[in-house]
């Protein structure tokens, strides 16, 4: 139930409790299931933490996002975002190991087209091109990357090399805003709004080396927990709302 009036020529919207309550579980079950999205993914490579955002006022249906993006719209004007601070880096022993410094992606092409991702543990198919590990190629600065070996050598500037002989050098690419980017999963990300992909000179490749998840486990803990009692308290509200209810009814009744 909602009520609108006008105080000094400003309209007013009131929400009833009820409703109110039910956003509020709402929310708390779209909390809990990022936090535990995130809890779930500590120790996948190059993971990103998810989080939630207000994307409108409360009762009013925010802007639809762009439907290739995968954003996530949640009730009541919330939407998921990513964080994208870097993990810590990790030693490997793989050669095909990748890890970036600072800001910066790599480019792939995906079945919904060209994505981005950090993840940088890639391998060889069959046919020596360099692939993630769904099997989707790694993009170079002149199209797909074809390997003769599967320990080159690779430079901080994602130049490749066997033996002293360039093969080809990785693509990198930054955006002027990370809020343009939205997760399709798997540790991949898609430009949306238009957004345009630059080179990054500046980034920086690490060989033997994977980027860990940006998950902090105990913070998401705290999340869960904090989530699951402000929900029973929601539930209680509404339990006692709708014992109000029944008792007003009962008393209605023997009029």
């Amino acid at each position: 139930m909602f009520m609108r009036w006008k105080q000094n020529s400003k309209e007013i919207c009131m929400i009833d409790p009820i409703s109110l309550t039910t956003l509020a579980i709402q929310h708390d079950m779209q909390r809990m299931n990022v936090a535990a999205n995130n809890a779930v993914n500590i120790l996948t490579t190059g993971f990103k933490r998810e989080y939630l955002v207000a994307a409108g006022q409360m009762g009013v249906e925010p802007a639809a996002l762009n439907a290739h993006s995968g954003n996530t719209i949640l009730p009541a004007g919330l939407r998921s975002a990513l964080d994208f601070r870097p993990g810590a880096l990790k030693q490997t022993a793989g050669a095909l190991d990748l890890a970036l410094l600072g800001d910066g992606f790599f480019e792939i092409q995906s079945d919904n087209g060209t994505a981005y991702t950090r993840q940088g543990n890639f391998r060889l198919d069959e046919g020596g091109r360099l692939v993630t590990q769904a099997g989707f190629p790694i993009m170079g600065v002149s199209g797909e990357i074809f390997l003769t070996t599967p320990t080159p050598v690779i430079d901080r500037a994602g130049k490749i090399y066997d033996q002293g002989k360039e093969l080809g050098q990785i693509k990198l690419v930054s955006f002027d805003s990370t809020n343009a980017l939205a997760s399709i999963g798997t540790g991949m990300v898609v430009a949306t709004d238009n957004a345009t992909p630059q080179i990054n000179q500046r980034a920086r490749v690490a060989q033997g080396q994977l980027e860990s998840s940006n998950v902090d486990s105990a913070q998401e803990m705290v999340r869960m927990l904090e989530t699951f009692r402000h929900f029973e308290m929601s539930h209680r509200i509404l339990q006692a709302y709708d014992e109000l209810n029944d008792k007003s009814l009962r008393n209605l009744g023997q009029f």
